[in-house]
């Protein structure tokens, strides 16, 4: 490493070895000019010390000059890379810093201190005002880091952490620098710049926050939609099965005794039987649709619009856009079939509609399912969004699928659900 000397040391050096020169070359010049004549010497010896004095002063100017105008053009130079220094902090909008790891002199831009609030000699000693400042709970980790990497032979460090402001608040910092090391690979400089991240970080926050919140709403959801099944199948049983085989228990007992009208009320007993199993068997199909695996998604779709032709009298029209079930796992097929079924259940319940239009679509990079009524449609501005759209929903971002849903009064209603491929 080079050692730099001061102005004044070499103004001092250059001097001495002046008049050491000066001394012996007048010197000698004296005794061989004046050939030993005394009295000449001494008029001479009085000469030579204003020529000395005169000689130095022009030395000296001349050297000091040359002198002042290095340090002019350091300083100049100096001045230079201090504004190139705060203008890349501006440019940027960091906080830029360079730190002389020997003799612990630093420089920041303005940037720095507005960031945290301190002034120019509270920063004086930049690595000690750093390192005192670093969070508690971080402070361990980012020194060790840092440390390491200065004691290795590393060039770039980079961390995350919290720091402390003038008013004593904390700012999320990213921090990323560089080590300049001499021939020996020792180091000797440090450059980087700080970033505030605490908005961005917060942000993050925010939104892992309300993602954990969404996925308890959806798994709420899920747990409400499956107690509204069980709810439903325990309706159905006990209202509708459970009346109708009391019914047919009545009929059996009744024929046990009355002979006369046993093949009565054993045709009675035989229709509601019936009945009853055409009710277990549409509650089967409700919540385990046999077909998907026997006949796949299409024909699937195509047998529950015409069970329900037939029990509603609702007229159905199926569009398949060439879609290839085999390229559709098994759980996306369950999940359109349990899109359709809930949307089949909205369009009965609510629309009056007597024509449903269901279309499956391969487009360039989704499957799309679109559902469209004639029914009376309503006013999506106020019309709250029930359990069956939400159930739905739910449904759709389990495999990060969409829907979109288009209706106003008296021009029904469409349901579009896509999933990407």
């Amino acid at each position: 490493m080079r050692v730099r000397l001061s102005s004044s040391l070499i103004l001092a050096f250059f001097f001495l070895v002046f008049g050491i020169i000066w001394i012996f070359v007048s010197d000698s010049l004296l005794v061989n000019f004046t050939r030993g004549d005394v009295e000449l010497q001494n008029k001479i010896q009085s000469l030579k010390g204003v020529i000395f004095v005169l000689a130095s002063a022009a030395f000296i100017y001349l050297v000091s000059n040359k002198l002042n105008s290095r340090i002019l053009k350091a300083n100049k130079y100096k001045d230079e890379a201090l504004t190139r220094f705060n203008m890349l902090g501006m440019a940027t909008n960091d906080a830029v810093w360079d730190i002389d790891l020997l003799t612990h002199e630093s420089y920041t831009n303005r940037t720095l201190q507005d960031m945290f609030g301190y002034s120019q000699d509270e920063l004086r000693d930049n690595y000690t005002w750093w390192r005192t400042n670093l969070h508690p709970e971080d402070e361990k980790r980012v020194l060790e880091t840092i440390d390491n990497i200065l004691e290795t032979s590393g060039t770039f460090w980079k961390d995350e952490y919290r720091f402390k402001c003038k008013n004593g608040k904390y700012k999320t910092i990213f921090d990323r620098g560089v080590i300049i090391r001499d021939h020996k690979n020792k180091p000797v400089r440090l450059i980087g710049a700080m970033q505030d991240v605490t908005h961005q970080r917060a942000l993050q926050q925010q939104l892992v926050t309300e993602k954990l919140l969404h996925k308890n709403e959806m798994a709420k959801g899920i747990l409400q939609a499956a107690e509204a099944e069980r709810k439903k199948l325990g309706e159905e049983l006990h209202d509708n099965i459970n009346q109708l085989l009391g019914v047919v228990r009545l009929y059996i007992e009744h024929a046990l005794n009355n002979k006369s009208e046993q093949e009565t009320l054993l045709k009675k007993s035989s229709i509601h039987l019936k009945t009853v199993i055409e009710e277990i068997r549409a509650l089967s199909r409700s919540l385990i649709p046999p077909t998907l695996s026997d006949l796949g998604l299409v024909e699937s779709i195509r047998e529950l619009a015409e069970s329900i032709t037939v029990a509603k009298n609702i007229k159905f029209t199926f569009r398949n856009d060439t879609v290839d079930e085999g390229e559709i796992t098994s759980s996306k097929q369950l999940v359109l079939y349990r899109i359709l079924q809930e949307q089949l259940t909205n369009i009965i319940k609510h629309s009056h509609a007597d024509h449903v239009l269901i279309e499956l679509k391969q487009l360039p990079h989704a499957l799309q399912m679109i559902i469209t009524d004639n029914g009376v449609g309503f006013d999506m501005a106020n019309n709250r969004v029930g359990m069956g759209l939400t159930n739905i929903r739910n449904r759709l971002e389990i495999f990060n699928g969409k829907m979109k849903l288009t209706s106003a009064p008296g021009e029904g209603c469409k349901l579009a659900v896509e999933f990407a491929d």
